[in-house]
């Protein structure tokens, strides 16, 4: 378990966080931490597990892409998964935190991500699998945050990076947390990524991703991707 103990003042929280593989999980979890002092995060490394961030929590297993992440857990409302996550936390967990990210500029990184790592990739096709993935993963939280608004929050990691101030103002107002400081902490370089720049920041303000895609790709990802998914979580397609 991660733990920023929390100082006199509102009560602490325990948290989840989830997301895809390069969605912005670490330096989500980072600047929550150094923003607030009320909050610790529950970390689990078993990556079958529904506590692990990178869980796979849709009904549609064939459709994992890493073999690591293979799981049979099914979960027809969040009730049910919110009791089967206590269950392994053994205690209550009260916040759960979704990282998103823009599907063209997640698809992106997650390439480089899956060659890396030797994930099932195809060097000259569309890994269209990946965007099923995407698809499923982020349909299911949706409809968990439906069902639990108050303890569910899908978080882009778009509004981070144009207005983190904003971001952690909505973040603490919707779960009663407690700034640490009155002066903002915003690191260019936190665990498990690279410096953070301003040529990297203007890459996702300006969508300079999309020069990186083929017009061949972005019709294949537009003919897959959800589109009452996309229009829910307010993303354009290319």
């Amino acid at each position: 378990m991660e733990n920023q103990r929390a100082e006199p003042g509102k009560k602490e929280q325990a948290a989840l966080l989830y997301g895809l593989q390069r969605t912005g999980s670490n330096y989500t979890q980072h600047v929550i931490q150094k923003n607030f002092r009320n909050i610790r995060f529950f970390t689990h490394p078993s990556r079958c597990l529904p506590t692990h961030k990178h869980f796979r929590l849709y009904d549609e297993k064939s459709a994992i892409p890493d073999a690591r992440f293979y799981n049979a857990f099914t979960y027809s409302k969040f009730e049910d998964f919110k009791q089967h996550v206590g269950k392994i936390s053994g205690g209550e967990i009260s916040i759960y935190i979704v990282c998103l990210k823009d599907p063209y500029s997640w698809y992106l990184s997650y390439k480089k991500h899956a060659r890396k790592n030797k994930i099932t990739y195809f060097k000259k096709s569309l890994n269209s699998h990946y965007i099923i993935d995407y698809n499923l993963f982020y349909r299911k939280w949706l409809d968990f945050s439906n069902d639990a608004p108050d303890e569910v929050l899908l978080l882009k990691y778009e509004d981070l990076i144009e207005d983190l101030e904003g971001s952690l103002k909505g973040i603490g107002e919707k779960f009663n947390l407690e700034r640490s400081s009155d002066k903002l902490v915003n690191p260019d370089k936190v665990p498990m990524s690279r410096l953070f720049t301003e040529a990297k920041s203007a890459f996702y303000k300006e969508k300079k991703y999309l020069d990186l895609i083929s017009e061949q790709e972005k019709d294949v990802i537009q003919h897959l991707l959800d589109p009452e998914l996309m229009s829910s979580l307010n993303y354009q397609f290319a």
